[in-house]
């Protein structure tokens, strides 16, 4: 059995939903635009342009800081990474480098029914390249121009990740929380959200020689690149080889990752101060007015959820929906029990989503959903009833309302249910004299007849105890 461990650490790229781009005016949002149309003299670099900061990014960069248990650094400036390659007008990156905005924090993950926790290293803001083209039966390349300048954030983890497992949870929980705060919209087909993954592997307390595989962005495909490197590391060590530190790519076809180029030093990059944004200082009230807006984060319904003994699987369907979280903390603030906050989650998991895929603009708040779920508990409806009008309440219409004004009320006299299970029997002499003979599992029959006749109103708890008291009889 091997004895080697891998060591993992995780650069996440999210594309910041800013409006316009990190340096200029220009439109952020280029999906469907023309190639090179979504571009200005700043953002190709024309000479004596100067870039100004978006506002809208920083401000997101600090919620996203709330998010990943971090500090703002309220003296925080850009750098110049300095490169070139086709897709770069400018022949380098305006990035950050010595004074990054976010400063250390944490994410916390939940693996094999335990939460741990993720180091936070720092995370960055910095404007994005270009993108080469490759026509088909050609040889040369052409640039689009279009995403240059687009705004990112780079958020780096400590090498804490000790498995594939956690690595993919780490990225879905990340995810979660950059998409739950609005700062990415979280597209990974046009690359909103990518990372890179740097693994090495030890059989010793020393860290080995790293390898870094790049730009992907499913996660699946991280767990698969991963653990294929790491099956790929060990066998060249324990065959007598070495690990060069490389970048590698990931061929999703072939299931391999492949070599690409020796991997680069910061000296390399021969950062230097960006002359013309001087260093910004961030007021701690900007700070505190941005980071109220926050109503909750994905951990916290996580943890709520966990405490029902939800699956993971559950889980991920509420924290990936915002809005959906929002309805269950909201419904739970006003449900009295355990038991029916579970229901909150059989409704939102199930039936909800189930009218998701139809409406894009439900309307569904914590409050209906907590109304509708007390009416069944207090016998006011029955869950039958609750079924039909639920597409209404999701429809934004109050759950009383709906019930009071289609006379829904369930039916729970004792008096008026007798009358109605008596003319039953009468009616259905056969099924009776089954029952009075031993066959129980006729009860089932009586009881759907029962709820046939008072369109789904009667309380089925009573109707099957009178049922078997007047079957008796």
């Amino acid at each position: 059995m091997s004895t080697y461990k891998p060591t993992i650490g995780i650069e996440i790229h999210a594309q910041l939903a800013t409006n316009s781009k990190m340096f200029c005016g220009c439109d952020n949002n280029s999906r469907k635009a023309q190639p090179n149309v979504n571009i200005c003299p700043v953002c190709i670099a024309l000479p004596g342009t100067l870039p100004v900061v978006n506002k809208g990014a920083i401000e997101m960069a600090i919620k996203l800081a709330h998010g990943l248990n971090a500090k703002v650094a309220t003296n925080t400036s850009f750098d110049r990474k300095n490169y070139f390659y086709p897709d770069s007008p400018k022949g380098y990156q305006i990035t950050q480098m010595d004074q990054p905005i976010i400063q250390k924090g944490h994410v916390e993950i939940l693996v094999a029914d335990q939460f741990i926790s993720i180091g936070i290293h720092h995370a960055h803001l910095e404007e994005d390249a270009g993108k080469l083209i490759h026509p088909e039966g050609t040889d040369y390349s052409l640039v689009d121009f279009n995403r240059a300048g687009t705004p990112l954030v780079e958020i780096v983890s400590e090498p804490d990740i000790k498995s594939t497992e956690q690595a993919k949870r780490y990225l879905q929980e990340v995810y979660n929380i950059v998409t739950s705060l609005g700062v990415c919209d979280g597209d990974m087909q046009h690359g909103n959200f990518k990372f890179d993954l740097n693994v090495s592997v030890s059989n010793s307390p020393e860290l080995g020689t790293r390898t870094e595989l790049k730009n992907l962005n499913s996660f699946r495909n991280a767990e698969r690149a991963l653990s294929y490197e790491i099956n790929r590391q060990i066998e060249v060590l324990e065959g007598g080889g070495t690990i060069e530190q490389e970048t590698r790519g990931w061929d999703d076809t072939k299931a391999v990752t492949f070599s690409q180029r020796s991997k680069e030093e910061a000296n390399d990059y021969r950062y230097f101060p960006e002359p013309d944004i001087p260093p910004m200082v961030l007021s701690r009230e900007l700070v505190s007015s941005v980071q109220s807006e926050i109503k909750i984060l994905p951990i916290n319904v996580r943890k709520e959820l966990h405490l029902l003994k939800l699956s993971a699987g559950e889980q991920d369907i509420l924290i990936s929906q915002p809005k959906t979280a929002e309805i269950f903390m909201s419904a739970q603030a006003r449900l009295k029990s355990p038991e029916l906050v579970k229901q909150a989650v059989n409704w939102l998991v199930g039936d909800y989503q189930a009218i998701l895929v139809k409406s894009k603009k439900p309307v569904l708040t914590g409050g209906n959903l907590a109304e509708l779920i007390t009416l069944i508990e207090d016998g006011t409806i029955s869950s039958k009833i609750a079924k039909d009008i639920f597409a209404e309440v999701v429809a934004g219409l109050k759950p009383t309302d709906i019930v009071s004004s289609k006379g829904l009320k369930q039916l729970s006299d004792n008096s008026e249910l007798e009358l109605i299970i008596k003319k039953i029997i009468l009616d259905n002499p056969k099924p009776a004299e089954a029952y009075r003979a031993g066959n129980e599992r006729v009860l089932g029959f009586f009881v759907g007849q029962a709820m046939q006749a008072t369109n789904g109103q009667a309380n089925p708890t009573k109707v099957s105890a009178l049922m078997v008291k007047l079957l008796k009889e």
